[in-house]
């Protein structure tokens, strides 16, 4: 694909979440969620990114102030603790947006990094120009409070799952949840993503088969 289709995906992508929460809408009133995203107002050019399996959108420490979309592949967002010791976040398989939120806003570094899991390609847009522009159009605000909601929620449910779900079901969400995935992604990070050793996800996995 040539970039117009490139940012074409990015846009249909954003449009799917322009259909908003009923107490975000109130705020910027109904006539604007009639007419859409106004794209005439992005003039910013992105650039376009290959990575390979193994490399590095970006690294734990670097500044990361830009946003990304996947246009394909999948990416893991990993974090390194003082004793280097790797923590799997999250996965993000295209179409997605992709990215740190507290860099971007900040303009700061990045809490973690995010590693091609296999050949990706994205668009990158540097945030504060891309917010700039798309801010000045109402549906986009409302657009990108609706990801949000999404996100937190995925996030909030997530982390109720690591305090209070056993690691079997947690192993059984991911399935459920990431069911074409499951072969993509190494069991490692499986294991790393629900919070558990390789060694017991291995267990689980045989129980599970014996059943």
């Amino acid at each position: 694909m040539d970039k117009k289709q490139l940012q074409n995906s990015f846009q249909c992508y954003l449009d799917r979440y322009s259909v908003p929460h009923a107490s975000v809408k109130d705020n910027f009133g109904a006539n604007a969620q009639s007419q859409g995203i106004d794209w005439s107002k992005l003039t910013l050019e992105p650039q376009i990114k290959h990575l390979a399996k193994g490399e590095y959108l970006f690294q734990q420490g670097e500044s990361a102030a830009n946003l990304y979309f996947l246009c394909y592949g999948l990416v893991r967002y990993v974090s390194l603790s003082e004793e280097g010791k790797e923590f799997t976040q999250s996965f993000a398989v295209a179409p997605r947006i992709a990215g740190s939120t507290r860099a971007m806003v900040h303009q700061s570094s990045a809490l973690f990094s995010i590693e091609a899991l296999e050949d990706v390609l994205v668009l990158e847009y540097p945030w504060a120009e891309f917010y700039q522009q798309m801010s000045q159009c109402p549906n986009f605000l409302r657009t990108y409070i609706h990801l949000l909601e999404h996100l937190f929620i995925s996030k909030e449910e997530r982390e109720n799952a690591l305090v209070k779900h056993s690691a079997e079901r947690r192993y059984l969400d991911f399935i459920s949840q990431f069911s074409d995935l499951e072969k993509r992604i190494p069991l490692q990070y499986i294991a790393s993503y629900i919070g558990i050793t390789p060694v017991a996800l291995s267990r689980i996995r045989n129980r599970l088969k014996q059943q």
